[in-house]
């Protein structure tokens, strides 16, 4: 007999497919509420990216490795010193013999200039980079002096934004001009930031409309709270080539003296 209920394996299957369907579209909304958009403009996403968590101070090991378009690579070993004050940067090499003892520093001044000097062991002396050199290669890599300065001072305030378009994932893909009175080399740089990270994973170079360099980067680590790009390769889109940078041994927010940002320093 039946008490008049209908057991849930015998309810017609258009209900129970109505049920399911009503089911997905509630996690579907609640996945879309948590993906949702929060920023609508170019500047709104880069300012995200600039107010992340960044350590005051970072010593670390880099492994640079420099690959040629006939595939034939050479690695070589450097610390680097950066602080957010300025910001500065030091890179000493430490290997191979060749290079051991070179360095580069660069500085960045409250009024928003920028200066940097290499030193050379077969020289004897430090030499500063005039401004027609900053994208000379950085001892042969595929990252120039001004990409180089760039990774630790960030993104340009010299550059207005547009938000070109949200790909899938919730990537913001950014497109930077050069404003008036900017130093940079480029005239458009695209970004690709997603919002999980609100770090660019991506980040194209173009000189009058042409692609010329390609940065990405594949890895990162969160340590002490802070989120850290450990793998940035560098491609130079013409000559086929490309130049992988490897931070590790991270030490952050550790005192470092002034002493490191000086000539003295770079030429010891």
């Amino acid at each position: 007999m039946s008490d008049g209920h209908t057991p849930a394996s015998r309810r017609p299957a258009r209900a129970r497919r109505l049920t399911l369907a009503l089911g997905t579209l509630l996690l579907l909304s609640s996945l879309s509420s948590a993906l949702a958009q929060r920023y609508s403009t170019g500047q709104e996403v880069m300012d995200a990216v600039a107010d992340q968590n960044a350590p005051s101070t970072t010593i670390a090991t880099l492994s640079m490795t420099i690959t040629a378009a006939s595939g034939h690579s050479l690695t070589r070993e450097m610390q680097i010193w950066s602080t957010t004050e300025g910001p500065r940067q030091l890179i000493k090499f430490t290997a191979p013999a060749d290079v051991r003892g070179s360095g580069f520093m660069s500085i960045s001044t409250a009024g928003g200039t920028s200066e940097s000097w290499i030193y050379l062991p077969a020289l004897g002396r430090v030499r500063r980079v005039a401004g027609g050199q900053e994208q000379d290669a950085f001892f042969g890599s595929d990252f120039s002096y001004e990409e180089i300065s760039g990774l630790s001072s960030g993104s340009d305030d010299d550059f207005e934004y547009e938000l070109l378009r949200i790909d899938d994932g919730l990537v913001y893909v950014v497109a930077g001009t050069p404003a008036a009175g900017s130093t940079s080399s480029y005239d458009r740089i695209v970004y690709f930031v997603p919002e999980e990270l609100l770090l660019p994973t991506r980040i194209e170079f173009y000189v009058g409309g042409v692609l010329r360099k390609l940065m990405t980067i594949s890895d990162t680590v969160l340590q002490d709270g802070f989120l850290l790009p450990t793998t940035i390769r560098m491609e130079t889109v013409a000559a086929g080539s490309s130049t992988t940078l490897v931070q590790t041994g991270f030490q952050l927010d550790v005192e470092i003296q002034d002493e490191v940002f000086s000539e003295r320093f770079l030429s010891r």
